[in-house]
């Protein structure tokens, strides 16, 4: 590895790559090295994704997105040098706490709407991997998504391009529809599912669709009759407009669906000054049912 790191300690694993904090002794300041797994290295198509995640993180200039700063080979093993983030995931954080607080999760829902909007209008780019291990609070209180390592980007949306993925992306506990499916080229509404999906988990302590594999998850997702309960049969605190919020942003059918980031921003002020919303659309149908 490069001289110019020196690694301090291991900070995260994942099914590709490893993650350590390291000091760069070029630029002085601590960063975040993913670190491509040996026997991964070998294959183009896994090298490829990796050299793609780094392009993307390195055009993005966003405070609510880690940065990549450079890549870097060193033998057969590659790496990538990213912002260091002096803080926790929010999955460590339900760890600790088993929920969160309706407020914070507005104020998630709004950083990474803000974040996404960017990464949507600016770049045309799909995270596709929204879910509490990405999403970052620092020391400073500053939320930021990471871990670009599956996004898409996406052409001339206008001209009518099409890039359909030939696989399923995303995990499944928070995946969209239309990701399951892989039928479609995917738009920012599939981050929106995701981030609905993600901030119910937060806010209720439970995935939507506990205790199914992860075919029986994907398939929930699709369903029209496989419906989660109301997020105030865990957490009664909750208010009406909150969980109208996550009904509109989980609606199966994109169609139907909050069908913007900005949208998405607007109604979590909503929220925040206590409106409620119209009823959805009949026809649809969302991963949770609200009582009545």
């Amino acid at each position: 590895m490069s001289d110019r790191l020196q690694f301090v300690e291991k900070i995260g694993v994942g099914g590709m790559s490893s993650v350590w904090k390291a000091y760069d002794n070029a630029n002085g300041r601590y960063v975040a090295v993913k670190i491509l797994d040996k026997d991964l290295s070998g294959d183009d198509a896994n090298v490829k994704a990796f050299l793609s995640e780094e392009k993307i993180m390195s055009e993005i200039r966003h405070p609510g997105i880690v940065q990549a700063y450079y890549i870097g080979k060193s033998g057969d093993t590659w790496y990538l040098v990213m912002e260091y983030v002096d803080g926790y995931t929010f999955a460590d954080l339900l760890r600790r706490k088993q929920h969160v607080d309706e407020q914070d999760c507005l104020l998630i829902c709004e950083s990474v709407a803000s974040a996404l909007d960017y990464a949507w209008n600016d770049h045309g780019i799909v995270h596709c991997d929204i879910k509490p291990e990405n999403i970052m609070i620092n020391t400073q209180g500053e939320v930021k998504l990471t871990d670009l390592g599956i996004s898409c980007r996406f052409g001339n949306r206008e001209a009518g391009d099409v890039n359909v993925p030939d696989h399923v992306l995303g995990t499944p506990a928070y995946i969209s529809p239309e990701q399951v499916y892989g039928d479609v080229e995917l738009d920012c509404r599939a981050d929106i599912y995701s981030l609905a999906a993600t901030i119910f988990h937060l806010a209720t302590g439970r995935v939507l669709f506990p205790g199914l594999d992860n075919e029986e998850t994907m398939r929930a997702h699709c369903a029209p009759e496989k419906q989660a309960r109301d997020p105030r049969t865990y957490r009664p605190e909750l208010s009406e407009g909150f969980c109208q919020l996550l009904e509109a942003m989980l609606v199966k059918d994109r169609e139907y669906r909050v069908s913007s980031w900005s949208n998405v921003f607007q109604m979590c002020q909503d929220v925040e000054s206590g409106a409620k919303f119209k009823p959805r659309a009949a026809d649809a149908a969302s991963s949770i049912k609200l009582l009545s």
